[in-house]
């Protein structure tokens, strides 16, 4: 799941896709829609031009550029398989295997939903979704500057919009209730507390505590903290409620009224992991639970199916199954590809980029640097 994430989130193209009703009026004309315009790959039947292939590219580029960091100027040259495959091999084919699977998706999505990219509410949410990015860019002329950076065009921009729109209304149908891969509640929460706990705590702090005017409050005693501990507890077991007890006593200031800490293994401090790990639903510490912090008064609650950690478990599980289904149909995909004329086009735009990221690593550094002397400057002042 995380691959198809990373494509229709990161990447802002897809596969070509003629598109109807969008005016014969180019008014985002860059000096590259000719030259981007070819053919350069055909995926079931499906041509892909320049423009299309050169967003996948870009992105690619982008998101593995963090290895010039710590390889150098010479990072392209990495070689990452026992082949001798370098970065720079890997791009054309990365960027291939994306767009074979975003068709994949669609082709699927049409065939068995009957989603399509030319539904209108999906092609109308993919022209609404291309003016966002132009009002966030800030405007026509940055958005033109954007298309010519990623060497594409408007329509291509358009044509992912679109398909991102198709996985989305997919993605929705599947994991819905009666969809071939939703999951009910009750089995998920059985599978989420295997590792995750939710609780409330109220802590009764030992550090040296500052108060609401900003004074010094000494921290306390063991002895005096648990004092209050039994204090807590007894007022827990004559039936006062815990939110009012945390709002009262609590020193944790994470841990308001209302509030939870979900939590899984290696997230908290041993010693509060494990008194939680032991608690049944709805069981509190008889005892304050020690930790380096001061002493813990712990309640347990049922998982909420709301909260973002178990919706984000949730669509992992369910993606799980989505991705099982696609992959399948990605795997008997066949791509036919022009190297030779996707490496004549991104060979030299790759020197451009290089190039451009040569400068801009310069600048940042030449700016640090003079950053650094003001900084020397007035400390000796």
């Amino acid at each position: 799941m995380k691959k198809i994430i990373t494509v229709l989130i990161c990447v802002l193209l897809c596969s070509a896709l003629v598109f109807t009703g969008c005016g014969s009026k180019n008014e985002y004309k860059t000096k590259y829609d000719k030259e981007v315009t070819g053919v350069v790959a055909t995926i079931e039947g499906e041509e892909i031009t320049q423009a299309d292939f050169n967003i996948y590219y870009k992105l690619t580029y982008d998101q593995m550029s963090q290895y010039a960091m710590y390889y150098g100027e010479d990072w392209l040259n990495m070689e990452i398989d026992e082949e001798g495959t370098t970065l720079k091999d890997s791009f054309r084919k990365d960027s291939l295997e994306q767009l074979k699977q975003i068709i994949s998706i669609c082709r699927y999505a049409e065939k068995e939903y009957e989603i399509s990219v030319n539904d209108k509410d999906i092609k109308n949410n993919a022209k609404k979704e291309r003016d966002a990015l132009i009002e966030n860019l800030g405007g026509k002329d940055a958005y033109i500057t954007f298309l010519e950076d990623y060497r594409t065009t408007d329509a291509a921009i358009l044509r992912y919009f679109a398909r991102v729109g198709v996985y989305d209304a997919l993605n929705k149908k599947m994991t819905s209730v009666g969809g071939v891969a939703y999951i009910e509640d009750e089995e998920l929460i059985a599978e989420f507390s295997k590792d995750y706990m939710r609780v409330k705590h109220i802590l009764i702090s030992t550090d040296e505590q500052t108060g609401e005017n900003g004074e010094k409050i000494p921290a306390r005693s063991d002895a005096e903290a648990q004092a209050i501990v039994k204090e807590v507890i007894a007022k827990i077991e004559a039936g006062e409620d815990f939110d009012s007890l945390i709002e009262e006593y609590n020193e944790d200031p994470g841990m308001e009224p209302g509030g939870f800490y979900t939590f899984t293994y290696g997230e908290m401090v041993p010693e509060f992991e494990e008194a939680s790990l032991n608690l049944a639903v709805g069981e509190y510490t008889k005892e304050g639970v020690k930790t380096d912090y001061g002493y813990h008064i712990i309640k347990k609650y049922d998982i909420d199916t709301q909260e973002q950690k178990f919706v984000q478990f949730r669509d992992s599980k369910q993606g799980e199954i989505v991705m099982g289904i696609i992959q399948e149909k990605t795997d008997a995909v066949t791509v036919e590809s022009k190297d030779d004329v996707i490496d004549a086009f991104v060979e030299p735009w790759l020197v451009e980029m290089e190039e451009a990221a040569a400068q801009a690593r310069a600048e940042a550094e030449t700016q640090t640097e003079a950053e650094d002397v003001i900084v020397e400057e007035e400390s000796a002042e």
